[in-house]
Parts: structure tokens; sequence; C-alpha cells
């Protein structure tokens, strides 16, 4: 979709329909073709995860999710190269903060402070129907929701007076370790920002290097344009 409102979706030819569960169903109503993308897709290790690194994590801005701890989940392993998940919610929570820096939103939470949203327990379908944000594309798709999810985000912000310090870092389903972990007398002081706090230093972006082209997997060199968007969802 042209304008402010871009949505990027990538189809991964890792997954193999063959091998790995899945719902078919669903899946197939979704318009989604799993064999095609196990075919003609790109490789996350040798594609996305360079993309992510080094065209969307060092361009600043806001990061939003729709109940958001799964998509959290697979970009950590994007991002590792596939290495197991930390061990712990905390550590968890902090690598989460290591890739945003303090910028993601979940609206699922968010809602919860609107009034009229029925404390934030809809899907975003519904969600979306309530605000009534419409968008071009196909339902249950990855690029369709992240646009959705990006405009619910605005439409929030343009009809509530919602406090971006109080909701960021938590993530829908997980709030009470979430807060914990946000809390200033427990969460590492390493990851504080020296513009809040007067001291400490940020912690980098995992795997994180100086933007360069890189090759794709049928060979040759790809140079990307600069994206931003609202949201990720896999």
């Amino acid at each position: 979709m042209p304008g402010p409102g871009v949505s990027w979706q990538i189809n991964f030819s890792d997954y193999d329909p063959d091998d790995d569960p899945s719902l078919p169903t669903p899946i197939r109503k979704s318009g989604i073709d799993l064999q095609r993308n196990r075919r003609e897709g790109v490789s996350s290790s040798e594609l996305c995860a360079a993309l992510l690194r080094e065209k969307l994590f060092c361009q600043g801005g806001k990061f939003v999710t729709f109940h958001g701890m799964y998509d959290v989940a697979y970009l950590l392993k994007i991002l590792t190269g596939g290495k197991p998940l930390p061990d712990t919610l905390r550590e968890f929570m902090t690598e989460a903060w290591s890739i945003f820096g303090g910028r993601l939103f979940d609206i699922k939470y968010m809602a919860r402070f609107c009034p009229g949203l029925l404390g934030g327990e809809l899907g975003l379908e519904k969600l979306a129907n309530l605000l009534k944000v419409e968008a071009d594309g196909v339902a249950h798709q990855a690029g369709f929701d992240s646009l959705v999810t990006g405009l619910i985000f605005h439409e929030l912000h343009k009809r509530w007076e919602i406090d971006d310090e109080q909701v960021s870092m938590i993530l829908y389903g997980l709030e009470s370790a979430c807060q914990e972990i946000k809390a200033p007398s427990s969460f590492n002081p390493l990851l504080r920002s020296p513009a809040s706090t007067g001291s400490g230093v940020m912690v980098p972006l995992p795997m994180m290097r100086s933007p360069c082209p890189f090759r794709s997997q049928r060979g040759g060199v790809c140079v990307h344009p600069l994206a931003t968007p609202y949201m990720i969802k896999w």
C-alpha cells in the first residue's frame, strides 16, 4: 500500500509444510501457498536477518505488534541464527530490550486503557472494525495484518492520550512479568539510555554491523531501500 501506511511482506522458504506442523485449512483460506514459499521464498538466515539488522533496527522509530509475544520470539530466533530462546522470561525480555531499545508497543495491551474497547479483549479484526480502520489486502496475511496494526496504533493515539512510557515494552499476556522487569529498581541499568538516566550505556543490537549490501541466496548483490514497517508479523 503506497503512502504513509506502508507494509512489507517477506515469504520465507525455511518452513517445510511436509515436516513442520501446521493447520492447512486456515492457511489455505488466507491465500498462503506454503509449497510455493518453499520453492520461491527467501531464506531468513541469508536475507532477512541482515535486512532487519542493517535496515530496520538502526533507523529509530517505534515498533508495534498485536499480542506480540510469539512475534518477538520468532524475531529473536531469526536475529540469532536459530539459537534456542532464553531459558527465563527475564532473559527473554532483556533480549527484547536490547533489540527494540524500549520502543516496542503491543496494541492489544494499549487498548486496555482506551474506553469503549472492551478492556482490549478483542481480536485484531474486531478492534479495527470498532475504530473504523480500513486497509486493502488479504486478511490474516502478514503484510495486511501489519498494516492494520500500524494504523490502529496511530488511531489510538489520535483518540486517546496514551502515555508511551507507561505502555512500552509490555506484551499482552506477560504484563506482570514485563512490569517487574521494566521497574527501574529491578531492571539491568546497562539497558537504560544515558539521556534518560544520566549514566550507563546502551547494549548494542545483536550481531549488528555497519550497513552494507549483502548477497541474496540467488547470487549477486541486493541493496534494499530503507523501510520502517509499523509491525513485524511472522
